[in-house]
């Protein structure tokens, strides 16, 4: 009989297990080869698959008005100048590249080159870093008033009820450091020097004016003058934070000593920007970035930049910019004890809101009784507070707030790289529009 074949048994050439491998030959792999001549035929719209993701956020684009932006445009028909690139080209650019977690202009010029869903939305077009950051800095009005038209939109087809809005804020880093502060003295002798250095330039320029012709000599005549401008910046914003304190300590009957008028400082790169406690524990230069969030349908309705480290005085102005925006008073407004404060929370009941947030406790009194002195609207919000009903409505507010601040946090709104409360408010309206627009994907909702 022919000898039996064992399926466990090794090939002669090999030795048992846990010894030394025995190879009759060199190993067999798959290597690149890079220079391999290959042609293929097809078109940038074959690359993309049909489910990519890109061409839902290029439908929900091309739904959108633009007309404010296209109004811009000074090249027309029949008339001379260079035609600009498609409003639609650049904003799609945006809201893709917030998805992908990038903020920067330069990388989503170098993006347009080597990644296929950026070329895809170029479709041909040649863009640069400068049209790009150009686009988000010069339009921020038109995507304030993109969010309500959007919104509107939805609020006309049932889609978003302003029934139940929470608001909430997040502290973002500001694109400045800690060690840019600076006191009013130190900025004084900064200003001159920016003086002086502005006059040697105009000087050497006087002597040769084909020097302003060389680029270098261009960047450094730009970055002089952009130096002196933030100082003075710098000096305008410590002389608006010094009444606004004085004012403070005059209502609290407190003294406003010329030490603490010494101690005041402002940032030189980020005059703007100021020092908040983020959630680390630590201060950075930060801005406060409030959202309110119809809690139904879960589009962001609503956002506000400031630059104070907290939400104390942060809810009437919401509230009135939400009212604005689409002419209806929320049922419900929720927000956390950082926004308590009695007289706003009086001020919005009369006015037709039902405000939730939780009270808090002063001495033995119980806060969900109505206190001696306040009003009825006060009274009716402890009493509505205390109710197994209103505890149970509250918590949309976290589930809400909370979800969408961390949505803007995943797709990178961790550092600025904008400086000036302008351009911040056009950050965060390209990221309230890209929150707005996977909502709608997500939901099959059209504008």
């Amino acid at each position: 009989m022919s000898e039996q074949l064992n399926l466990f048994q090794y090939p002669k050439h090999i030795q048992e297990p846990n010894s030394a491998i025995i190879h009759q030959g060199k190993p067999r792999f798959n290597s690149a080869i890079r220079n391999q001549v290959e042609f293929v035929q097809a078109t940038l719209d074959d690359l993309i698959p049909e489910d990519h993701q890109v061409r839902n956020i290029l439908n929900y684009v091309e739904q959108m008005d633009l007309s404010p932006i296209y109004n811009k445009i000074k090249s027309t028909e029949g008339n001379p100048g260079r035609p600009p690139i498609d409003p639609r080209i650049l904003f799609a650019l945006w809201i893709y590249a917030i998805i992908e977690g990038i903020g920067s202009a330069r990388v989503i010029d170098r993006y347009c080159f080597e990644h296929i869903a950026f070329r895809w939305l170029c479709g041909g077009v040649s863009v640069n870093y400068h049209t790009i950051s150009d686009f988000r800095k010069n339009n921020s009005k038109e995507f304030d008033e993109l969010i309500s038209e959007t919104i509107a939109r939805l609020m006309s087809r049932d889609l978003v009820s302003l029934k139940r809005v929470s608001q909430d804020g997040m502290r973002v880093r500001a694109s400045a450091g800690s060690s840019s502060f600076r006191r009013k003295q130190t900025l004084k002798e900064l200003k001159a020097i920016a003086i002086e250095q502005v006059d040697l330039l105009r000087k050497e320029i006087d002597e040769d004016p084909t020097a302003c012709l060389n680029r270098q000599m261009a960047a450094k005549k730009r970055a002089v003058s952009e130096r002196k401008e933030r100082v003075e910046q710098a000096l305008g914003e410590l002389k608006k934070e010094t009444i606004e304190k004085g004012m403070a300590k005059k209502k609290q009957r407190k003294p406003f000593t010329q030490a603490e008028k010494d101690k005041m400082r402002v940032s030189t790169t980020d005059p703007e920007a100021k020092k908040m406690k983020m959630g680390n524990g630590g201060f950075n230069p930060a801005y406060n970035m409030q959202l309110a969030v119809d809690t139904e349908s879960r589009f962001i309705v609503g956002n506000i930049v400031v630059n104070k480290g907290n939400d104390f005085n942060q809810m009437p102005p919401m509230i009135n910019q939400v009212e604005d925006r689409y002419a209806k008073i929320a049922d419900e407004w929720l927000v956390d004890q950082g926004y308590l404060v009695h007289d706003h929370i009086s001020n919005t009941q009369k006015r037709g809101y039902k405000v939730f947030v939780t009270p808090s406790k002063v001495g033995k009194k119980n806060a969900y009784e109505p206190h001696d002195g306040e009003d009825n609207e006060l009274a009716e919000w402890r009493v509505r507070m205390g109710t197994d009903e209103a505890k149970e409505i509250y918590k949309d507010r976290a589930s809400n707030s909370e979800w969408a601040n961390a949505g803007m946090r995943n797709r990178g709104m961790k550092q600025l790289l904008v400086r000036g409360i302008n351009n911040v408010k056009s950050v965060l309206s390209l990221h309230t529009l890209t929150h707005n627009i996977l909502r709608a994907v997500k939901l099959e909702y059209v504008w």
